[in-house]
């Protein structure tokens, strides 16, 4: 039923009585919560409470499509800039016994972590947080 929801022009009463209108972003299916982008110019988003609405009603039914608004930004590094921060991670990973293998310019870390280009600590991608922050930690200290 939620998924119905996103991208359409929605106004939401809520339980204060007041309307607010916007078009659906994403909506929590547990807590029933609405992210609404309020204006596609400003990247204005608002988040309204599943225990705050009393009604959402559909202005339109065209669904408009909604671009990513969290995207990091492309990376601008020359190649050969590129290598020399990956082999210097492959070093210090290494250096610190972790099994780091590369496929595809992606480096991984015993198939649990990966390091995308440009290897920065924003690159890694892993579902356990402890081993995450702690091979953010090295990354970050090897930018000092």
């Amino acid at each position: 039923m939620f998924k119905s929801y996103v991208g359409r022009e929605v106004n939401i009463l809520t339980q204060d009585d007041s309307t607010i209108s916007g078009t659906v972003y994403t909506v929590d299916p547990v807590s029933e919560s609405v992210v609404l982008l309020q204006d596609c110019q400003q990247n204005h988003l608002k988040i309204i409470l599943g225990h705050a609405i009393r009604n959402i009603e559909i202005c339109s039914d065209k669904t408009c499509e909604l671009r990513e608004l969290f995207m990091n930004r492309p990376t601008c590094m020359p190649r050969s800039a590129l290598d020399e921060r990956k082999n210097a991670v492959v070093k210090m990973l290494r250096e610190n016994r972790f099994p780091v293998t590369e496929k595809n310019d992606i480096l991984m870390i015993a198939d649990v972590l990966s390091i995308n280009p440009p290897y920065k600590p924003n690159d890694c991608i892993c579902a356990n947080s402890i081993i995450l922050g702690r091979i953010q930690h090295l990354l970050s200290c090897m930018d000092t």
